[in-house]
């Protein structure tokens, strides 16, 4: 499944990305009005002043006939997406915002977002995600240099996947089984702080912590079940505890950006190093694990604006003993599945505390237009997404398989772009893991 058809990030959380989480995560998801409205400064100043990132040139494109004064702007965008993974839903996207003369984007800004989809079974309609998130940024806090966000959520997902442990677990079910077999549910409220400081153009600081609280719904005679109560000493250990309990995760790292724009990226990088911490042990808290990552994207144009080449590579390894759940997922996402990591993949599909994949994309932009007021630019891409995981850091050959184990999604998409702030995408994607093959309908680029 997903949060996400959310922007770089989470909201709608992992799987449709439509609605923006994180910043420096994802994409901004505003129209080109609303970033008007956000970021214009006093005439003749520089309106690409993004304190983090010289290079980025969305500011200045999207803003340049742009002069405004003191004033609070609200801005409302129904959301209609889904994947083949979640069905088909409906949501919102919201902000208000405080914009002054001279300070770019804004003095603050609250979003919110919600979503909801539906998709069929042989159970009947099933309700798969649903979620709602509300963010609050101050670029300058308290006067600094300091960017504060803050996030609330509340996400159930209730019919994530499950196939058992490793990247040589198989998605069969026994005769007769309901979809259901391999489903579980997770509710989880949650609460996230992050600040960001520049430490350099182009490089940042990131810090942040994050509670969530868990409520597992796992049905007897499921294949989550089975494994509980039947499964081998590493299955089991690889799963963990299941009942209610707490997360709290501390996070630190550093960013690299030099692209020139969060949206649709044609030049630069955008390369990033994390590490959380989770100390816990107890029975609220009974998670104690830590968790390093490494993200490198590049952008490499091959023919001015037209053509752009475009890599990613994620490396994420978990060490002690983490919730079951963020085996499968790699920065609130999904990795070997889903829209934003391995495509054509289901969600879920397969789980490890050691992941490694990578994306290529081949993006074309054929031609501008203007429609409804605005700049429209239509743009075609080809993918290849492919990617392996390991169930711990031993080897567990009998989980693992002994093979190389690539698993992989390649196929064709479509890109919508509206102004410099907003890409619509659907990407179809088959592997040999699909089911017949993924289809994703969500906004914001992929990387």
């Amino acid at each position: 499944m997903a949060r996400r058809a959310v922007t770089d990030g989470s909201a709608v959380p992992s799987e449709v990305t439509t609605v923006s989480k994180r910043a420096g995560r994802t994409a901004p998801r505003r129209s080109f009005a609303l970033a008007c409205a956000l970021g214009a400064g006093a005439p003749g100043t520089a309106l690409a002043a993004n304190p983090l990132n010289s290079s980025d040139q969305t500011t200045v494109s999207a803003q340049a006939a742009c002069t405004s004064g003191d004033r609070s702007e609200f801005n409302i965008v129904p959301i209609i997406g889904g994947t083949s993974d979640i069905g088909i839903g409906v949501g919102e996207f919201s902000d208000l915002a405080r914009v002054s003369r001279g300070v770019d984007p804004y003095v603050w800004n609250i979003e919110s977002g919600g979503f909801i989809s539906a998709k069929g079974s042989n159970q009947g309609i099933q309700i798969p995600f649903q979620d709602l998130y509300f963010k609050i940024t101050v670029p300058r806090f308290l006067g600094s240099g300091l960017q504060l966000e803050l996030r609330p959520a509340y996400t159930w997902e209730e019919t994530l996947g499950y196939f058992g442990m490793g990247n040589a677990s198989s998605a069969a079910t026994p005769p007769g089984a309901k979809d259901s077999f391999s489903w579980y549910g997770r509710l989880h409220p949650a609460l996230d702080l992050q600040f960001r400081w520049r430490l350099a153009d182009h490089l940042a600081g990131l810090a942040g912590a994050r509670y969530t609280q868990n409520w597992l719904q796992i049905s007897q005679g499921s294949k989550l079940a089975l494994d509980i109560q039947f499964g081998s000493p590493e299955v089991k250990k690889l799963i963990g505890p299941t009942n209610p309990g707490g997360v709290a995760l501390f996070s630190y790292g550093v960013q690299w950006d030099s692209r020139d724009s969060e949206v649709s990226a044609h030049t630069g990088s955008f390369d990033e190093a994390l590490i959380r911490l989770s100390p816990g042990g107890t029975e609220d808290f009974p998670y104690r694990y830590a968790q390093g990552s490494l993200v490198a994207r590049v952008y490499v144009p091959l023919w001015r604006d037209h053509l752009t080449m475009a890599v990613r590579g994620v490396g994420d390894v978990i060490f002690g003993n983490p919730p079951f759940y963020e085996l499968a997922r790699f920065d609130d996402t999904y990795a070997l599945g889903g829209p934003n990591g391995v495509r054509g993949i289901p969600g879920q599909r397969y789980y490890g505390k050691v992941k490694l994949f990578g994306n290529f994309e081949l993006r074309s932009d054929v031609f501008n237009f203007h429609a409804l007021g605005k700049p429209l630019r239509l743009g075609f891409i080809v993918f290849f997404d492919g990617g392996r995981v390991w169930a711990d850091t031993s080897p567990q050959p009998q989980l693992d398989g002994t093979g190389f184990g690539l698993h992989y999604g390649t196929g064709p998409g479509v890109r919508l772009q509206s102004g410099e702030t907003f890409v619509l995408r659907a990407d179809v994607a088959y592997s040999p893991d699909a089911h017949p093959i993924g289809a994703y309908f969500s906004a914001g680029q992929t990387f």
